[in-house]
C-alpha cells in the first residue's frame, strides 16, 4: 500500500448512504482535465486504492460508508470506460443468403389413379365329396396336377354297388314278365266279357292287375337306374378345368356319402380380384359419370389393373364386372370385383396384391417433389422463388403420387421456380442463392434407385484397406448407420 493512502475494507453496500456519498464524491473531484484517477479494486476483500488527490475529500467525508460508496462508483466508472474508453466495435455483417435447390415443376398429361388392397379369388371353388359310401380302392391323381373335366380321381370299392345293380336289373325282368302275363290275361277277359262268359267283376279285377304290373315294371326301371348312378358314384371323376389340392384321404378308408371331404379343386383362368373402394371414391366417381367426365359401369366396360406384392407397374389388365348393391355397415366400403386372364396360371387363388382404377380423366397436371412441400399446422404449401429474387410462401392442395412426383391440384401453375432443398433455411421475402436442376430427378422412385444402404462388399472393404471394418457378411462398419464409432476406455474425458 501507498504510505497516506487510506485503506478500508469492503462492506456491503448501503442503499441509504449511496446517494449522499456518490455526489459528494463527484463535488470532491478536479474540475480541471489532468490525468484521470486511478481506481484499483480488489475482489479478493483487500480493500480499495484511490488517487491520493481525492484524500481531502474523501476525509471530510463520512468514513463509515464511504467504501460502499467507493466500490459502487468504481464500478460506475469501470463501466463507463468499458464502453467509451474502448474502442467501438465494427457492426455486425449480415449473413450471405441460404443456398436452396430450385427447379421448374413438371407439367404433364396424368390419370389420377386409385389404388385398393384386392386378394385374388378362383371363379370355381369345388370340395370333393363322395356321393356313396365304401372303401376308396384307388387315387389316380398327383397332388397339385391340373385336370380336365371328367377326370378320374378316386375309386370306391364298386362290387357292392354292382351287386345292387344286378339285383334291380333281376327285379325288374320278373316285372316285366308279370306286366306280359297280366296283359295276355286282360285280352281274354275283354272276350269273355263280349261273349257274357264271366262277370263284370272278374274283368274288372283282371284290368287292375295289368295296371299293377305296369307300375311294378316303371318302379324296378326306377331301381336300375338308381343303382346303375350309385355304381357310376364309386367313380370319382373332376366336376372342372382347374387344379387340384392335397388328398384328404389315404386309400384304404371308409368315406361317408356327402359328409367326408376328400380334396379340393379351383378354376385357373380367369381369376376373380375382390377389392373395397371407400364411399368418398364412389361418390367422386358418380360425380364424375354425372358431369360426363367419366363412362358409367352400366353403359362401358370399366378397366382395372392388378399387381402382387412382388411387381410393379401394374401388369395384370382385367375389367370390372361386378359391384356388390350395399356399403358394408362395418367399414363403409363398397365391394367390387374385377376379372383377369390368367392363362398361365400366374394368378393363384388367396393372393393379395393391389389394384388401381381410373379416378379422373386424363388432364394435364403440375408436379412437384414431396420433400418440397412444407406443412404449416392444417395447410401445406411451397416456397417459390419470385423475379426479383425474394422467397415467397404459397398456398397449394395436393393430390395424389403420379410417378414419384406429387400432383399439386391447386396454388401453382406450372411456370415457378420451387424450393426443393432447403426449404427449411428460407424466410418469407428473403434473398436466396439458387442452384438451378431438375424436378424428374427427385421423384420417389428415382430416390429409391439411387439410394443403396450397403453398397460396398468385403472385396471392397479389404481393397480400401479397411479389413478391420469389415464384417465376415462384407458388410463396410463405417458405412453402417447402426455402427457405432470406437471410444477409448475414459469415453473422452481427458481428451
Amino acid at each position: 500500500m501507498q504510505s497516506g493512502v487510506p485503506c478500508f475494507r469492503l462492506a456491503r453496500f448501503s442503499s441509504r448512504r449511496t446517494s449522499r456519498v456518490f455526489g459528494a464524491y463527484h463535488r470532491c473531484l478536479p474540475s480541471t482535465r489532468s490525468a484521470p484517477s486511478t481506481f484499483l479494486a480488489f475482489c479478493d476483500g483487500q480493500g480499495c486504492l484511490i488517487d491520493a488527490r481525492l484524500s481531502p475529500a474523501i476525509c471530510a467525508m463520512d468514513r463509515r460508508g464511504f467504501p460502499n460508496a467507493v466500490l459502487k462508483a468504481g464500478l460506475v466508472a469501470l463501466a463507463g470506460l468499458g464502453i467509451f474508453g474502448c474502442e467501438q466495435k465494427q457492426a455486425t455483417q449480415a449473413p450471405p443468403p441460404p443456398t436452396v435447390t430450385v427447379a421448374k415443376p413438371v407439367k404433364k398429361e396424368i390419370v389420377e389413379w386409385l389404388y385398393f388392397t384386392a386378394q385374388t379369388q378362383a371363379v370355381d371353388t369345388v370340395t370333393i365329396t363322395p356321393r356313396v359310401t365304401g372303401y376308396i380302392d384307388n387315387i389316380t391323381f398327383k397332388e397339385g396336377d391340373i385336370v380336365d373335366f371328367g377326370d378320374l380321381l378316386f375309386v370306391i370299392d364298386p362290387r357292392p354297388y354292382q351287386a345292387a345293380l344286378d339285383q334291380a336289373k333281376g327285379q325288374l325282368e320278373q316285372a316285366v314278365a308279370q306286366q306280359k302275363l297280366d296283359d295276355a290275361n286282360l285280352e281274354r277277359a275283354n272276350d269273355l266279357l263280349a261273349k257274357r262268359v264271366i262277370a263284370k267283376q272278374d274283368f274288372d279285377t283282371t284290368a287292375a292287375q295289368k295296371y299293377v304290373a305296369d307300375a311294378t315294371v316303371v318302379a324296378n326301371q326306377a331301381a336300375v337306374e338308381s343303382a346303375q348312378l350309385n355304381l357310376d358314384f364309386t367313380q370319382i371323376r373332376s366336376p372342372i378345368h382347374g387344379k387340384i389340392g392335397v388328398q384328404l384321404v389315404n386309400r384304404g378308408n371308409l368315406v361317408q356319402a356327402n359328409a367326408t371331404q376328400l380334396t379340393t379343386l379351383v378354376s385357373i383362368d380367369p381369376i376373380y380380384a375382390y377389392f373395397y373402394v371407400d364411399e368418398r371414391s364412389v361418390l367422386r366417381y358418380q360425380e364424375a359419370v354425372k358431369a360426363g367426365k367419366m363412362p358409367s359401369a352400366k353403359q362401358a366396360t370399366l378397366p382395372v389393373w392388378l399387381q402382387l406384392e412382388n411387381e410393379q407397374g401394374y401388369p395384370h389388365g382385367g375389367v370390372i364386372d361386378f359391384i356388390n348393391n350395399s356399403y358394408d355397415p362395418s367399414t363403409g366400403t363398397l365391394q367390387l370385383r374385377g376379372r383377369f386372364p390368367n392363362q398361365d396360371g400366374y394368378l393363384i387363388p388367396g393372393a393379395f396384391g393391389s389394384v388401381r382404377v381410373a379416378g379422373s380423366p386424363k388432364y394435364e397436371a403440375v408436379l412437384v417433389a414431396d420433400r418440397a412441400i412444407g406443412s404449416d399446422q392444417d395447410q401445406k404449401y411451397v416456397v417459390i422463388i419470385q423475379p426479383d429474387g425474394l422467397s415467397k410462401y404459397q398456398k397449394v392442395v395436393l393430390g395424389p403420387i403420379v410417378d414419384g412426383l406429387r400432383v399439386i391440384q391447386s396454388g401453382l401453375q406450372g411456370d415457378e421456380t420451387v424450393v426443393v432443398e432447403g426449404i427449411g433455411k428460407v424466410r418469407p421475402n428473403s434473398k436466396v442463392n439458387a442452384e438451378q436442376t431438375e424436378m424428374s430427378k427427385f421423384a420417389t422412385e428415382q430416390l429409391a434407385s439411387e439410394t443403396h444402404v450397403n453398397p460396398g462388399n468385403a472385396d471392397n472393404a479389404v481393397s480400401a484397406g479397411n479389413v478391420k471394418n469389415a464384417d465376415p457378411a462384407g458388410n463396410d462398419k463405417n458405412r453402417l448407420s447402426a455402427a457405432m464409432p470406437n471410444r477409448s476406455a475414459n469415453n473422452g474425458k481427458h481428451e
